[in-house]
């Protein structure tokens, strides 16, 4: 059976280095989309609908066709991020396919594996088409499930331990991370492997 598979970007780096920047340009052509939100960022961008209730979430991932959506929850995160991810799953199992931005995922993961309905998601989500942009400051305090599986690391600027954490499980040279500036980028595609620099422009 041939599908077309989702991807799954990992993407690292220190508070305002331009993770959030960086993967708003990727998804800029993409017409669904579902954004785990707890910054309440993704809810300003231009498009995106702001989703604060499980019900209201749960109504809108039921429809196909053209979709931002931003949920911004309270309460329990580790929960209602399982829950957000359990929409997303079956929005693009039994909907269509999409794609799905998680914001600071060392909040609501820890180091071993994936918990939940985010694991499900990382394990089946990409074979039926569901693109994962899995976003963290620091991924040694998230789970070793999406460094894992991801198709691509996208690493910007970071310090400390998480150069050594990140060249560990990237193979990108410690040199290289420990060099980045705030806004520059190196890119490890794991299935070309090839290893791309670049830098954000505004």
């Amino acid at each position: 059976m041939k599908t077309i598979d989702g991807e799954l970007n990992v993407i690292a780096g220190a508070s305002r280095s331009g993770k959030t920047a960086w993967t708003l340009r990727q998804v800029k052509a993409e017409k669904r989309i579902i954004a785990w939100d707890p910054e309440d960022q993704w809810s300003q961008v231009r498009g995106f609908t702001k989703i604060t209730t499980r019900a209201a979430l749960l109504a809108a991932i039921k429809k196909p066709g053209p979709m931002k959506l931003a949920y911004v929850a309270g309460g329990d995160l580790k929960a209602e991020f399982d829950f957000c991810c359990a929409c997303v799953m079956y929005a693009g199992r039994y909907v269509e396919p999409l794609v799905f931005i998680a914001e600071e995922l060392a909040d609501v993961t820890t180091p071993s594996k994936a918990p939940g309905n985010w694991g499900i998601l990382l394990r089946r989500g990409l074979k039926r088409g569901i693109s994962i942009f899995a976003i963290s400051q620091r991924w040694a305090e998230a789970d070793k499930t999406a460094i894992g599986n991801a198709t691509r690391y996208v690493c910007f600027s970071m310090g400390g331990e998480d150069v050594f954490y990140m060249h560990r499980k990237t193979l990108i040279p410690v040199e290289q991370l420990g060099a980045l500036k705030a806004l520059e980028f190196v890119i490890s595609d794991r299935l070309t492997k090839q290893v791309t620099t670049g830098k954000l422009k505004f």
